[in-house]
């Protein structure tokens, strides 16, 4: 469905919403505020405001916040400072920027830093680990390799900026990649261009993508509230010689609440180079 207008949200509430209770009105009533712009992009909503102003219980305002988050009218980030020692948030909550057509835009064309640099963002690459590994069965299937083989695996986050996470990437080449190693610990590395200049030829490129929530160690890494219902892109990126030979493998976690994916790609099989059908 295309994104509705407001006034479409207005009028369609939750079909198991308790309107008649405290708890239901305060609901609509915040829920109407965000729609209608009473309530800014990123202002901050407090539950002990939310308890005074709609006398409902702290459970209550805990609650309706939390519907409003998975609904994505609300976004949950983790607390800062607690205002006080028995408050029992685990996150605070912050009215959502609803103009999706404004989130991060990614062509999927080029290496993360060059692609996302061109949108305005100071991009960059962090290094979490760097080693030489053994493929297992999947990569090696992927890489077109024998299993036990060794890859190069890389895993770095991927920054809009110092304070945005926007994506983890497991990473893995094909052993005569090895001496360009050093080369991808920089922040503005390319890893295509890294290819070009070990003779090889990126032409082609594939991914496979799959939404799901965010799991535990994904959530302490990109730095998200146990409560947050943001939903992650995992994409399975393949790069291609012209001859169909895979160059490299990318196991993406992209967040779903900052990314807007581009592609563009052939209509049928026949205008597609035969070595790369079906890969």
């Amino acid at each position: 469905m295309r994104i509705l207008p407001q006034d479409n949200l207005l009028e369609t509430l939750p079909v198991e919403l308790r309107e008649k209770s405290k708890t239901g009105q305060a609901y609509i009533e915040v829920r109407r505020k965000i729609l209608l712009g009473e309530y800014q992009p990123d202002q901050l909503l407090l539950p002990s405001e939310i308890e005074r102003t709609y006398h409902v219980s702290n459970t209550g305002a805990q609650f309706l916040l939390i519907r409003l988050a998975i609904e994505g009218l609300v976004k949950v980030l983790p607390i800062k400072k607690k205002t006080r020692a028995t408050s029992a948030a685990l996150g605070e909550y912050r009215v959502a920027d609803l103009k999706m057509r404004d989130r991060m835009h990614t062509t999927r064309h080029g290496d993360f830093v060059s692609d996302v640099g061109k949108g305005g963002y100071p991009a960059y690459k962090e290094t979490l680990i760097l080693k030489i590994d053994y493929a297992d069965p999947e990569v090696a299937r992927l890489l077109n390799i024998a299993e036990g083989e060794k890859v190069i695996f890389h895993r770095n986050l991927q920054r809009r900026d110092r304070e945005t996470v926007v994506c983890i990437n497991d990473q893995y080449l094909p052993f005569w990649f090895v001496e360009m190693m050093p080369e991808l610990e920089k922040p503005d590395s390319d890893v295509y261009e890294l290819l070009r200049k070990l003779g090889k030829k990126p032409y082609w490129c594939t991914e496979t993508v799959d939404s799901v929530p965010a799991n535990t160690v994904e959530r302490a890494m990109f730095g998200l509230s146990f409560d947050d219902p943001t939903y992650m892109f995992k994409i399975v990126r393949r790069s291609f010689d012209c001859e169909g030979h895979p160059l490299e493998v990318q196991f993406l976690t992209d967040r779903g609440d900052i990314y807007r994916l581009h592609y563009s790609f052939h209509l049928y099989a026949s205008d597609i180079p035969e070595t790369l059908r079906d890969k």
